[in-house]
């Protein structure tokens, strides 16, 4: 009379119509090559931080959302993006305070004013293309 047997259901063979956040602000590698590049300087080949100009080969440098993930910044846009310098230095490190203080918070707002300039108006625009 009933049947109470096990009937799976099948796997659906479809998609995610929109991305999962996690998608969307991990920064991909063409964004970051580009972030590379522009930070890069040019004789010596070191990176730069974008913050402070240090420029040395043992630094360790950070990839820093200027608008945050959890504020669902883009990770793909390059003016999203900033090479901030990372734990290894002696007296802190930019990308700590870019995310923690109010004046890295405004820091990084006009850093991405500068930046959406660069690629919009400036030289950038012959560097990045979608």
């Amino acid at each position: 009379m009933y049947d109470f047997g096990f009937h799976p259901v099948p796997v659906p063979s479809h998609r995610r119509n929109k991305p999962k956040r996690g998608r969307h602000t991990a920064i991909t590698d063409k964004c970051s090559d580009e972030v590379k590049r522009r930070a890069t300087v040019e004789p010596d080949g070191y990176l730069i931080c974008e913050r402070c100009g240090r420029s040395r080969p043992e630094f360790r440098f950070e990839r820093c959302h200027l608008i945050n993930a959890s504020q669902y910044g883009e990770g793909g846009q390059p003016w999203n993006i900033a090479l901030l310098c990372g734990p290894k230095t002696q007296t802190g490190t930019c990308h700590q305070w870019a995310d923690e203080t109010k004046e890295g918070s405004e820091w990084k707002m006009q850093k991405r004013a500068e930046l959406i300039d660069y690629y919009t108006v400036g030289e950038g625009r012959h560097w990045w293309t979608k």
